[in-house]
């Protein structure tokens, strides 16, 4: 037979905080990049350059 297990109200409380601390940081971080100006020409190929697999492979 399952066991029933219980939580405490104190429980459900720290879950919903926490849940709430994570949705208000994932706005937070939302936001900032919402106000980011586009990246220029020149970040863009520094970028590019940087991500670019090793070796020269294309893929």
């Amino acid at each position: 037979m399952p066991r029933k297990y219980t939580v405490s109200q104190a429980v459900i409380e720290r879950n919903r905080k926490g849940a709430a601390a994570t949705n208000s940081l994932d706005r937070y971080v939302q936001r900032i990049v919402d106000n980011a100006p586009e990246l220029t020409p020149e970040q863009l190929d520094k970028l590019r350059a940087l991500l670019r697999p090793a070796g020269g492979a294309t893929e």
